[in-house]
C-alpha cells in the first residue's frame, strides 16, 4: 500500500513539473513572437548562402520543368520574413529610407509568395529578378561597415 502511495506522488509531482514547464515554454514562445526579428536574422533566413530560398529560386525558375513544390517551399519564407525587417531600427542610415526600401521588399516578398501560388513561372523570375537586384540599394545606405 505504501510503495501505491508513493508511486501516485511522484506520478502527480511528475506531471505538475510537465504542466509548469508547459506554461512556462508557452510564455516564453508568446513573448519571443512580440519581438522584432533582426537585420540579421532576416538576411541569414532568406539571402545568405548558397543554399538560401533566394538562391533555391534562382536555379529553380532556369528550369525547363520547375520544381514548384521545392518554390512554394522557398517563397513561404518570404512573407514570414520580409516584412519584419522594417519593424527594426535601421542599423544606420536615415529612417525615412529605411521604411521605404523595407516596405519594398516587404510588398516584393508578398508578391513573390502570391506568384509561387498560381505556378506563375514568369512572376516569380520578375520578382526574385527584383529581390535580388535590391541589395546593393539597402546594403549601401543602411549595412553597418
Amino acid at each position: 500500500m505504501k510503495s501505491l502511495f508513493r508511486g501516485a506522488v511522484a506520478s502527480t509531482t511528475a506531471l505538475a513539473l510537465v504542466i509548469g514547464a508547459g506554461w512556462a515554454s508557452s510564455d516564453r514562445a508568446v513573448a519571443a513572437a512580440d519581438e522584432a526579428i533582426t537585420p540579421d536574422v532576416v538576411m541569414h533566413s532568406l539571402f545568405a548562402g548558397k543554399n538560401s530560398p533566394l538562391n533555391t529560386l534562382k536555379a529553380a525558375v532556369k528550369s525547363d520543368a520547375p520544381d514548384w513544390a521545392k518554390i512554394k517551399e522557398a517563397t513561404a519564407k518570404f512573407p514570414k520574413y520580409g516584412p519584419e525587417l522594417g519593424k527594426n531600427e535601421p542599423p544606420q542610415g536615415d529612417k525615412a529610407s529605411w521604411a521605404k526600401l523595407t516596405k519594398a521588399l516587404a510588398d516584393e516578398s508578398k508578391a513573390l509568395d502570391a506568384a509561387a501560388a498560381k505556378e506563375d513561372r514568369d512572376a516569380v523570375e520578375a520578382s526574385v529578378k527584383t529581390l535580388g537586384g535590391s541589395c546593393k540599394a539597402c546594403h549601401s545606405v543602411h549595412r553597418p561597415e
